[in-house]
C-alpha cells in the first residue's frame, strides 16, 4: 500500500491495482494492459502482460527474485522500457519473512513480501513517467485522442 499512495501523490498520475486473476477475462485483461502508460508488477508470470503493453510504454519489475534477465529481455523484444532498482540499490528492498514456495515449502524468494525504499520508487517511477511522456509515441497519440474528444464535443 505504500506504494500505492507513494504513486497517487504524484501530480497529473492516475494509479489503477489491478489483480490478473482467474475472475477476469482474458481479453479484459488485454484491454486494461493495452491501455496502461506504466506497468509496475513483482517478478512472476503476471508481467508477461507487458506484451500488450502500448509501444511507449514503460514497465517496472519492481524486484527480480535474482532473475535478472527475464522480463527485461520480454521488454526489450516487445520494445517498452524497462526499469527495475540499480544494484547499487538493491540494498534499499527488505523481505519481511523468508520466502517458501507454496506447494512444496522449499525456500524461494519469489514467495516472500518485500519492503521498498519510498523515495527510490518514486524517483525511478518519476523517471519512468518523464520517459513516457517525452515518447513521440506517446504525445502522437495523445493529439489524435484530443482530437477525437473536440470532434465528439462538437457533435454534441
Amino acid at each position: 500500500m505504500q506504494l500505492l499512495r507513494a504513486a497517487g501523490q504524484l501530480k497529473n498520475v492516475s494509479v489503477k491495482v489491478v489483480d490478473y486473476n482467474h475472475k477476469i477475462s482474458f481479453i479484459n485483461q488485454l484491454n486494461t494492459t493495452s491501455k496502461a502508460d506504466i506497468f509496475i508488477g513483482m517478478h512472476g508470470a503476471g508481467l508477461t502482460h507487458l506484451l500488450f503493453l502500448p509501444p511507449w510504454a514503460a514497465v517496472f519489475e519492481l524486484y527480480n527474485c535474482d532473475d535478472v534477465a527475464c522480463y527485461s529481455d520480454l521488454a526489450r523484444l516487445k520494445g517498452v522500457k524497462y526499469f527495475t532498482w540499480n544494484p547499487e540499490k538493491v540494498h534499499l528492498i527488505s523481505a519481511d519473512s523468508e520466502g517458501r514456495h507454496p506447494g512444496n515449502g522449499e525456500k524461494h524468494k519469489k514467495f516472500a513480501n518485500y519492503n521498498f525504499d519510498i523515495p527510490e520508487f518514486t524517483r525511478i517511477l518519476k523517471e519512468m513517467i518523464t520517459y513516457v511522456r517525452r515518447n513521440p509515441e506517446f504525445q502522437h497519440s495523445r493529439r489524435i485522442l484530443k482530437r477525437h474528444l473536440r470532434s465528439k464535443q462538437k457533435e454534441l
